[in-house]
């Protein structure tokens, strides 16, 4: 490739894309944009998700949960406890529109409902508590409009991250809580879900 082209091409990325790009091996990447390519496939595949109005539990088939290798216990201190620290990791907008919307065409939505305004993208492990930013494994449309919602997510995600940077709970401690059932997190750190 000409040079005059590479040095067009670097200068054409995002903050977001330079920070990944810096953060994250040619390998990781390759299997990041694989993934994204397997969910514009159509992950219908693998199984419709299976919301049901009182449960906003993600299909664990088609988004387990993945975890920031970045992110350690050795270092929250100066990534996940840094106030403002997701925002410098948190992939765009455009990004997760797409892949939502590559989602909710592909089966994973609540009763038919392909109405994009219906979900937030959200982190099965929230960037606050390490999650992973942009691996479709670890990003799932969350509906807004059933009993254990996207906002009663929200609640368990800040308090889990005030007790991982408390040095209250530890960082595998907190990611493990969203990795299995965020409504038991929610339960025994919370109280009674609404």
């Amino acid at each position: 490739m000409p040079l005059m082209v590479k040095a067009r091409m670097s200068v054409e990325h995002s903050l977001w894309e330079s920070a990944l790009i810096r953060r994250t091996s040619r390998g990781s990447l390759l299997i990041t944009t694989s993934f994204l390519l397997a969910a514009s496939l159509g992950l219908s595949a693998c199984g419709a998700a299976t919301y049901s109005e009182n449960s906003g539990l993600p299909n664990v088939k088609l988004t387990p949960g993945a975890i920031n290798p970045a992110v350690t216990q050795a270092n929250i201190r100066s990534t996940i406890c840094v106030v403002g620290w997701t925002a410098t990791v948190r992939p765009p907008v455009n990004y997760t529109n797409q892949l939502k919307y590559n989602q909710l065409h592909s089966g994973y939505n609540l009763a038919g409902d392909l109405n994009m305004k219906d979900y937030e993208e959200d982190h099965i492990v929230p960037l606050e508590v390490g999650g992973n930013p942009s691996s479709p494994l670890n990003l799932f449309p969350e509906p807004h409009n059933i009993k254990y919602s996207s906002y009663v997510k929200d609640q368990l995600e800040n308090q889990i991250h005030l007790l991982v940077c408390s040095g209250k709970l530890s960082l595998k401690a907190g990611q493990e809580i969203f990795l299995t059932n965020w409504e038991k997190g929610y339960r025994k750190y919370i109280g009674a879900l609404p």
